[in-house]
């Protein structure tokens, strides 16, 4: 009789340790830290034309406006239908195709793309400093109509019954990529102006993982001390990448591309201003907090860092401060044990987002060395 319950324990104890010891390889793989860029981004081409464009030291900026616009099909609220925003997939389209001509990556600072009158692309000349915008304008058409035998329903349900009710559908037509050629080909190599001279160091680290810088043509222009605010603050960005590999941050970025609508072609990094040094990741919706969930419209999952101006320089919330909260955030990312708390998290992955500890970055910016602000 004691043989058998002796037995019978070692059995248990051999099940629970299996379970422990699954459980355990369930989490730790889930969450293994990327060991080399391409497991942070899978598709290749697009990061080999991020690649070249940050090479250039090229800074895209994409309207709020573009960021969120979507075609859709709507007959009523019960029966609609989305895609996801189409920024990233147009900006991969004329990158892959600027990839054919190299030497079109040297004619323009920035390439930006917004809502315009007519789908066209100009190459602007910036009237303070003589900065190129390659300018990609896109016109929104909205099309009514009825449902026939013929339409496809945006939803899943009798075609019978919609027969006869008015339709909307929504559509962008964005320029070709012959008028890119024609605008590109002709144009000289841009000059250099100041406040686009920084090290491109951090711009190709962010797209070595998928991900561009998120600009504004006003940001560019800040200036403190005679220096531009934007170029000291990249800089310092690109001496602190080449010090440590940052594990968690690529983490973040792999998940984010894994599990964000938003991100699973190109993702953004953002940097902003804040008296206060601030870090983390913010989910950024159009929808607000209540009807993020009944929209079909995907919000912006993205890290960011902050910058702070004082009397002679530029502050600028560490990396090594961002890993450290990334990792202690980690712990929370979803595992194969714990299951989403709604449909709609690919849409609004890791809401509401997070801070970081202010202690953490002040403590770790306060270990940097002296950072040169030019190279």
């Amino acid at each position: 009789m004691g043989a058998r319950m002796a037995q019978k324990k070692i059995f248990f104890l051999n099940v629970l340790f299996c379970s422990i010891t699954f459980i355990y390889g369930c989490v730790s793989q889930d969450l293994r830290l990327p060991s080399s860029a391409n497991e942070v981004y899978k598709n290749s081409d697009v990061q080999q034309s991020l690649m070249m464009a940050a090479q250039n030291n090229i800074l895209f900026a994409i309207s709020n406006e573009s960021l969120n616009d979507y075609e859709k099909t709507e007959i009523d609220a019960k029966c609609k239908n989305a895609s996801n925003p189409f920024w990233a997939e147009k900006l991969t389209v004329y990158l892959n195709y600027m990839r054919q001509h190299p030497e079109w990556f040297s004619k323009f600072h920035v390439l930006e793309i917004k809502k315009g009158d007519h789908a066209q692309i100009q190459l602007q000349k910036d009237l303070v400093d003589g900065a190129r915008v390659l300018s990609i304008q896109y016109v929104m058409s909205e099309v009514r109509g009825k449902v026939t035998f013929k339409t496809q329903l945006p939803c899943q349900g009798s075609l019978a019954e919609y027969i006869g009710q008015p339709l909307v559908k929504t559509d962008f037509d964005f320029p070709s990529k012959d008028q890119m050629e024609q605008v590109l080909a002709a144009a000289p190599d841009k000059e250099k102006i100041d406040r686009f001279d920084f090290s491109s160091a951090f711009l190709m680290y962010l797209a070595e993982r998928g991900a561009i810088f998120k600009f504004s043509h006003e940001q560019s222009f800040e200036k403190i001390n005679k220096k531009y605010v934007l170029a000291t603050a990249l800089n310092k960005l690109a001496q602190e990448i080449k010090k440590q590999n940052f594990g968690f941050v690529n983490l973040f970025l792999k998940k984010i591309n894994q599990n964000s609508n938003q991100a699973e072609v190109i993702q953004l990094f953002g940097l902003v201003n804040d008296k206060e040094l601030k870090a983390g990741l913010k989910v950024d919706s159009q929808t607000g907090d209540v009807g993020f969930i009944k929209s079909q419209q995907p919000s912006l999952t993205y890290l960011y860092l902050s910058y702070r101006t004082d009397t002679d320089d530029v502050v600028v919330a560490p990396l090594t401060g961002l890993n450290l909260c990334l990792q202690e955030q980690s712990k929370f990312l979803g595992s194969s044990l714990r299951k989403p708390a709604d449909t709609s998290e690919k849409n609004s992955y890791l809401r509401p987002g997070f801070q970081c500890d202010s202690k953490v970055l002040i403590d770790n910016i306060q270990r940097v060395e002296p950072i040169q602000t030019s190279e």
